[in-house]
This record gives C-alpha cells, structure tokens and sequence, in this order.
C-alpha cells in the first residue's frame, strides 16, 4: 500500500501496475500485502488500473487466467 487509496500490484500477466481503490471500497475493505483482487484497466493509461473486488481467502480463483481479460485476479505488493 503507498497510501491515499493507492497500491502497487503484481498482475497475472506479469505487470506491476499502480493501482486506486475505488471509493465504495474505501476505509470498508481493509487491503492488505499478499491479497487477490480483480482490477480494472484503465482505457486510457497502460500502467494504472482500479482495484474493484478484494478476494476472501476461501474464495480466490483456482486459476488467473480465467473469466474477461480486462478484469485481472492480482497480488498486492
């Protein structure tokens, strides 16, 4: 976590991005190093993306690669 709603995560095909909680998330989802998420990109920046669902740890997907490849399973560094 850099602070500000910001992290930096570790995507499944092998990106760091940058990455912005969203404000329903905010201060109501503790996120935390070593969790799975589902990020959006963003359209208009290939380095940034949104973090929109945080993964339990009973319900992390069984493999990355699976569903829409705008949504991305990711690791928080």
């Amino acid at each position: 976590m850099l602070g500000n709603g910001w992290c930096e995560a570790m995507c499944s095909d092998d990106t760091k991005r940058l990455s912005h909680t969203r404000g329903k998330m905010h201060k109501k989802v503790w996120i935390a190093v070593g969790n799975i998420a589902i990020i959006s990109f963003r359209e208009y920046q290939d380095d940034k993306a949104n973090v929109i669902l945080k993964y339990m740890p009973d319900e992390a997907p069984l493999s990355a690669t699976d569903g829409d490849p705008f949504f991305l399973p990711f690791v928080l560094l």
